[in-house]
């Protein structure tokens, strides 16, 4: 045990202490991916089971890494038969986001971008957990 938590410990067992409410402070939950959630975040209202909506620029011939890219998923299928599934991938160097949608009749794969890297303020726009 620690030295401040054993003075938390001392001070609420010491005789007269109300003991009845707990006085712990929870922990602060830190995000191991920041960037990512808060595209995730801006990106969330624009995708749906039923595709995308947007006149977002789509990539002619997307590299076999923007195929493969599934390590941030956006939205699923829902409860579409042949509904649409979403990933973002993030190119940090180049501050642009892509948007992978896979899933349709014919089991498509589409990639929209190269679109702006959000910007969220954290203390602001970073959706709580």
């Amino acid at each position: 045990m620690t030295a401040p938590s054993l003075l938390v410990a001392v001070l609420a067992l010491s005789p007269g202490a109300d003991n009845r409410f707990p006085h712990t402070v929870p922990p602060l939950e830190v995000s191991p991916d920041p960037i990512g959630d808060c595209a995730r975040w801006r990106l969330k209202p624009f995708v749906n089971p039923y595709g995308i909506q947007q006149l977002w620029p789509l990539v002619e011939a997307p590299s076999q890494e923007l195929m493969l890219a599934q390590e941030r998923p956006l939205s699923d299928t829902g409860e579409v038969a042949d509904g649409y599934a979403h990933f973002v991938h993030i190119d940090a160097a180049a501050r642009a986001v892509y948007v992978i949608e896979q899933g349709g009749f014919a089991g498509t794969t589409k990639v929209y971008g190269p679109l702006p890297l959000p910007r969220c303020t954290p203390s602001i726009e970073t959706p709580q957990r």
